[in-house]
């Protein structure tokens, strides 16, 4: 199983106590799972006070009974320890995800710098490289622009492409002005929709 992160423990625990309520028959390695070391030592003391007790007395024959000796069975232990876990899972979700938030940032910056000092060393642009490398590694630019730089090229090359389109457009008769205007609309209500 894969190491889980704070953001995902919360959950698996919960869905572990439900199991656990149900009265699912889970097997040792899914309860140990999501148990830090010291909790499943916890657990593993639990239950050993727990086989002790059952040396000493007898079975209780009621709720009461049992609950006057602190007879409990191992569904019972495991239930505690697992609320124990999550109420320390829970209070543990804003530093874990600071700590998430945190390795992002540095991954992003060992990202950036390796393409930087490359395209250095290659006396190439490594601010251009470094913002590549950033976005093929799913982060943000250093800039915060989420397009590449345009250049008096590509500008000149958009003017173009926008005069020939309004000619293309005048050239078209009333029935393909009158679909182009539908088509338009239409993807004006799924760009509303999408936001």
């Amino acid at each position: 199983m894969p190491k889980l992160n704070v953001t995902h423990l919360v959950g698996r625990i919960q869905e572990r106590i439900e199991q656990l309520e149900r009265g699912d028959a889970l097997e040792a390695r899914d309860i140990n799972a999501l148990l830090s070391k010291e909790q499943q030592q916890v657990l593993k003391d639990a239950w050993t006070k727990q086989q002790a007790l059952r040396k000493i007395h007898k079975p209780p024959k009621s709720n009461e009974e049992a609950n006057k000796i602190g007879w409990k069975t191992i569904r019972e232990v495991r239930l505690e320890i697992y609320k124990q876990a999550l109420q320390e899972a829970q209070d543990g979700v804003g530093g874990g995800i600071e700590k998430l938030l945190h390795q992002s940032e540095v991954k992003a910056a060992h990202v950036f710098m390796d393409a930087f000092s490359k395209a250095k060393d290659e006396d190439k642009n490594a601010w251009s490289a470094g913002n590549i490398a950033l976005r093929r590694n799913g982060f943000n630019r250093i800039d915060g622009q989420s397009y590449g730089y345009s250049n008096r090229r590509d500008r000149e090359v958009k003017e173009m492409e926008d005069s020939l389109r309004e000619r293309m457009e005048d050239d078209l008769s009333a029935e393909e002005k009158e679909q182009l205007e539908l088509s338009r609309e239409y993807d004006k209500a799924v760009a509303k929709r999408r936001k």
